[in-house]
């Protein structure tokens, strides 16, 4: 059985060329550590609003690139879904 984590990444900063959209990420996460490129991201009401394509920056002022799903730009917090699989014994 799968679980899904969410875990809050950041909040939108702008819109880049063609129409891919910045992120400002949070400086506490160790983006090195797990790898976040192609994991979708939701807003605060669990809507799907894009895929990662990169983190980009340095460590303290990180920021993600997004292509996204809607036309939209997303207000309030952004999270990211990470799928945890169940173990077996």
């Amino acid at each position: 059985m799968k679980r899904l984590k969410l875990i809050e990444v950041g909040e939108f900063y702008k819109i880049t060329l063609k129409n891919k959209w910045l992120i400002k990420a949070r400086k506490d996460i160790d983006y090195d550590k797990t790898n976040y490129i192609g994991k979708i991201l939701v807003d605060e009401n669990g809507n799907r609003i894009g895929k990662i394509l990169d983190v980009i920056g340095n460590t303290n002022n990180p920021y993600i690139l997004v292509y996204p799903l809607k036309g939209t730009e997303p207000k309030g917090k952004i999270f990211v879904e990470i799928i945890e699989k169940k173990r077996r014994r």
